[in-house]
């Protein structure tokens, strides 16, 4: 991977000296990275999920994690929480911050397609590594806040998309021209008072506009912040301390959400099945706005277990019990967890063993309403899905 020199970052002892970097304090470069004269890409921000290190003995330390996705992270001298992460070629490409022992934030002005390839690189073949999967429910509640927090006549943007992968064949796929792709994707950019009243009207009517994929968080200045669905932040603002204001509030709300997930599957377990080892499981079930055609569900479903490097991170044995109905017994590659699954053309039920990482279903949900049907209900136990974040959120 070529790397442009003025992408890559200078050697400081502290996170805090990054920190002003990014924000131009004294630094020529970045002030010119901010009128956009530098081929060097924006200030992005990746929001990882690792191991939760409540337990020190329950992670591998951060070097540990990253050897595995063949990047050298190296502690900042002058910070016990941060560190850079250097290439193969040994460039320095990336600050990484641990938030809390659950989530780290990865900092770097790397151009878009230089920085989403070693993310999606690092994450996939890392078993200690997740994005944040952002699900349209988040996404709203988020856009509640930008709503509460903002005049109606501030600017804002915000992004749905829907890619009907499985609609077609592999061979099919070949014959169309790019602009006939089965992907629906549309942008309102305008006042948040405007947005407010067009868009509910709008997913009605269309139901790919269920499926938010991104959202811009005013800046407190001028600008904002792009979050997307997989924890991607840009930070198209004047101020890096505004940005990490703003990932700060979406990963305190992203951590609520996912401790009650968590917490709602133990509540809920004891009314589920047991797996052959004794151990308890819980129910989360997501429920399709419609019977899925036959010929989606199947090769849904083929790609799910024939492809190690598939978006959902799953790997497992499918039963075939009909041509619309299949039981695995999977692994989330996140973590290496067990899980059942019993998928048909109607819904997807998923058992998961007491301790299953939350992030898991926010997974699933998240992809599926991207890939397979933008206007999924989910339930974890009892609850349903949307009611958790609403009170993460509170």
């Amino acid at each position: 991977m070529k790397v442009p020199g003025n992408a890559l970052l200078p050697q400081f002892e502290r996170a805090s000296d990054y920190f002003d970097y990014f924000d131009g304090n004294e630094v020529p470069d970045v002030e010119q990275l901010h009128d956009r004269r530098l081929k060097a890409g924006l200030q992005k921000t990746y929001l990882l999920e690792t191991v939760d290190g409540g337990i020190p003995s329950n992670r591998p330390s951060i070097p540990s994690i990253f050897s595995r996705s063949n990047l050298l992270a190296k502690k900042l001298p002058g910070d016990s929480r941060a560190w850079t992460l250097l290439n193969e070629d040994n460039e320095r490409v990336a600050l990484l911050e641990e938030l809390d022992p659950r989530y780290l934030a990865l900092y770097t002005i790397l151009p878009s397609s230089s920085s989403d390839k070693l993310l999606r690189e690092a994450v996939i073949g890392n078993p200690f590594l997740d994005h944040l999967w952002l699900s349209s429910q988040s996404f709203l509640s988020l856009w509640r806040q930008v709503l509460r927090d903002n005049s109606a006549n501030r600017y804002g943007k915000i992004t749905f998309e829907h890619e009907s992968l499985y609609e077609s064949s592999a061979d099919e796929a070949e014959a169309f021209v790019a602009d006939e792709r089965r992907t629906s994707r549309f942008t309102m950019v305008d006042k948040i008072g405007v947005i407010s009243q067009k868009m509910n009207p709008l997913k009605e009517e269309y139901a790919p506009l269920a499926s938010i994929t991104q959202l811009r968080i005013p800046a407190q200045g001028r600008g904002g912040h792009d979050l997307y669905y997989d924890g991607k932040l840009t930070n198209r603002s004047s101020s890096f301390q505004d940005h990490r204001a703003t990932l700060r509030g979406v990963v305190d709300l992203y951590s609520s959400l996912t401790q009650s997930v968590e917490e709602q599957l133990w509540v809920s377990a004891s009314a589920a099945p047991r797996f052959s080892d004794g151990n308890l499981g819980s129910v989360a079930e997501i429920i399709f706005s419609r019977s899925l055609p036959e010929d989606v569900f199947k090769r849904w479903v083929i790609s799910l277990f024939n492809n190690r490097r598939n978006r959902f991170r799953i790997t497992g044995f499918p039963t075939w019990l009909s041509d619309t109905k299949v039981h695995a017994n999977a692994i989330d590659q996140h973590l290496w967890q067990p899980l059942v699954l019993e998928i048909t053309t109607e819904r997807v039920v998923a058992v998961l063993p007491h301790g299953t990482c939350g992030n898991s279903i926010n997974r699933l949900i998240s992809n599926i309403q991207r890939f397979i049907d933008p206007k999924v209900t989910a339930f974890i136990g009892d609850r349903e899905y949307g009611s958790l974040i609403e009170s993460a959120a509170v």
